[in-house]
């Protein structure tokens, strides 16, 4: 497509560092033409912050190499090399074709990162309108997207990664040819999909992001069996990759979809959990004490406040209706919850109470035992309730209560009675 702006212009970046200029000089003064490329361009034009630095340059590996002893080789296609700098990595790059930063430019798979500066000239080179479509806030492919995500399916992802991370729309040319590539994911590596994956999941502009796979097909490839609310929720919950996993997941294979995508056995397992003690107002009835402590003690003070926020998530989507009916038996759960958080801190404690153990077995005429125990821990959730109860006449006026409701207690010596 010709460029509708000047393919180059003057421009002055003044926010690149001078280390990153340093190792950038270093390669033109050897004699080969080097540029500033990816993301460090398009956040400068962006006025944001510059950060993974890039460089595409004429020289080749082995070159990279000799000028910057301490480089480090990393691999991939193109022969990347990172150059450590006082100011960060940079990550060199051979020119991806042919002999000029145009031909690597035009192998780049959107506009929006086809861009290059050169430090040299203070010239910003944009062939392909990559200003133009910074400033419309839209992602197009450089080129053929069907081409461009032929040459790495990981692309399509990748695309639906930068809407969520930066809020633009995707040209619909390229969202087409996501939707033809669903199947190209199987060539690609498992843990690129997942680095792609929980960058997205992370992005203020999720909701969006998910839609975008959905329409496309490519969340049936990743997440089969997803429920229709999932970019809603996702979108609702904080950016806990975790939760937002869980909440992504819900009604799918979510153990055969996380196994495929190489997420770690820890972080598998906390997801998966999640997903078993979901909905949390079903696990335990907030009458049901044991039930509430199987509760605390399956799912753990973390991992119930991910329960809780993840239903509220599903609420604030749902219907009027069930938002009110779930809300208030939620309502009453959280409540319930919170005094037993209460009455088992205080119950460990048992000095807190302004009564002891030889002032209960006193006047509930009995010796050391059960007994105890229970009165005990109905005084601990009764000062829970109410923390004004915590003295002496009030809490024998309790014990008195207590004792009518409680079997007749055997003296030491009765038969069958406590020792």
């Amino acid at each position: 497509m010709a460029a509708e702006l000047p393919a180059r212009f003057p421009l002055e970046l003044p926010e690149v560092p001078g280390a990153v200029r340093a190792a950038l000089g270093r390669l033109s003064a050897a004699g080969f033409e080097t540029f500033l490329v990816g993301r460090c361009v398009r956040d400068a034009l962006r006025g944001e912050r510059l950060r993974d630095f890039g460089a595409a340059t004429g020289a080749p590996p082995e070159r990279v190499l000799e000028l910057f002893p301490s480089a480090v080789p990393i691999g991939g296609p193109f022969g990347t090399a990172m150059v450590p700098t006082t100011a960060g990595p940079l990550d060199v790059t051979p020119f991806r074709a042919g002999g000029c930063i145009e031909d690597d430019l035009a192998r780049r798979d959107l506009t929006l990162d086809a861009m290059a500066w050169d430090p040299a000239r203070a010239e910003l080179v944009d062939p392909f309108d990559g200003r133009a479509d910074l400033a419309k806030g839209r992602l197009r492919a450089v080129g053929s997207a069907e081409e461009r995500l032929a040459e790495d399916p990981l692309r399509a992802l990748r695309a639906a990664r930068l809407s969520a991370m930066l809020g633009f729309e995707v040209e619909a040319a390229l969202e087409a040819a996501m939707a033809r590539a669903r199947g190209l994911l199987a060539r690609v590596a498992h843990e690129r999909l997942r680095s792609e994956l929980a960058r997205l999941l992370l992005g203020p502009e999720v909701e969006a992001a998910l839609a975008l796979l959905r329409r496309t097909g490519l969340e049936q490839e990743l997440a089969p069996g997803a429920r229709p609310d999932a970019a809603r929720v996702v979108a609702a919950l904080p950016a806990d990759l975790e939760l937002r996993l869980a909440a992504w997941l819900r009604g799918s294979a979510a153990a055969g979809a996380l196994r495929r995508l190489h997420f770690g056995r820890a972080a598998s397992e906390r997801v998966l959990r999640l997903l078993e003690l979901h909905p949390v107002d079903r696990s335990a009835e907030p009458g049901s004490e044991a039930g509430l402590r199987r509760l605390l003690r399956r799912a753990g003070d973390s991992q119930l406040r991910g329960l809780l926020a993840l239903r509220r998530a599903e609420l604030a989507v749902a219907s009027p209706a069930e938002a009110a009916a779930v809300g208030a038996r939620l309502e009453a759960l959280e409540e319930a919850l919170a005094q037993l958080r209460r009455t088992r801190e205080l119950a460990g404690r048992r000095g807190a109470l302004a009564l002891g153990g030889a002032e209960v077995m006193a006047i509930l005429g009995c010796g050391p035992g059960p007994l105890v125990g229970r009165a005990l821990r109905f005084l601990a959730e009764r000062v829970a309730e109410d923390p004004e109860r915590n003295e002496p006449a009030a809490l024998r006026a309790l014990l008195v209560r207590f004792a009518a409701d409680e079997p007749a207690p055997r003296r030491a010596g009765d038969p069958g009675g406590e020792p």
